[in-house]
């Protein structure tokens, strides 16, 4: 199994954040990969995020994702769950707090939906032909 390690980060909330991104081959090898971090049954997934708490409280998201599923819709949502669990672990001092929570589906999907929705019609429009600084 060969996976394709990228690490990003931030510092919209001051301190840097770091988020690692795993890229697979197959969904079977980011399932496989996401079932022996935590054990649960990720079969079926397009893209996965889990995380753990450093030393200091902080919130790193692992992202797994894998070839043929890296759409608009799944990356964003991937990515909102390491956004919100980052933020509530900044804000809240845990990752797990009411809705600023990494696991929270319905919060990923509204935000997927409708960044995929303005991506795509802003290629409709032609407004991805230029570039944008």
């Amino acid at each position: 199994m060969a996976s394709r390690r990228i690490r990003i980060s931030s510092r919209a909330l001051g301190p840097k954040h770091r988020v690692i991104v795993r890229v697979y081959d197959t969904a079977d090898e980011m399932c496989d990969a996401g079932q022996r971090f935590n054990g649960n049954d990720l079969s079926g997934s397009g893209g996965i995020t889990q995380g753990y708490i450093t030393a200091d409280g902080g919130f790193v998201p692992v992202i797994r994702l894998a070839r043929g599923y890296l759409s608009n819709m799944i990356v964003s949502h991937e990515v909102h769950h390491a956004a919100t669990g980052i933020y509530g672990a900044a804000v809240r001092g845990e990752p797990d707090g009411e809705h600023l929570v990494f696991t929270n589906e319905p919060f990923a999907h509204l935000y997927s939906d409708l960044f995929d929705a303005l991506v795509n019609a802003l290629y409709a429009h032609g407004y991805y032909g230029e570039r944008v600084a």
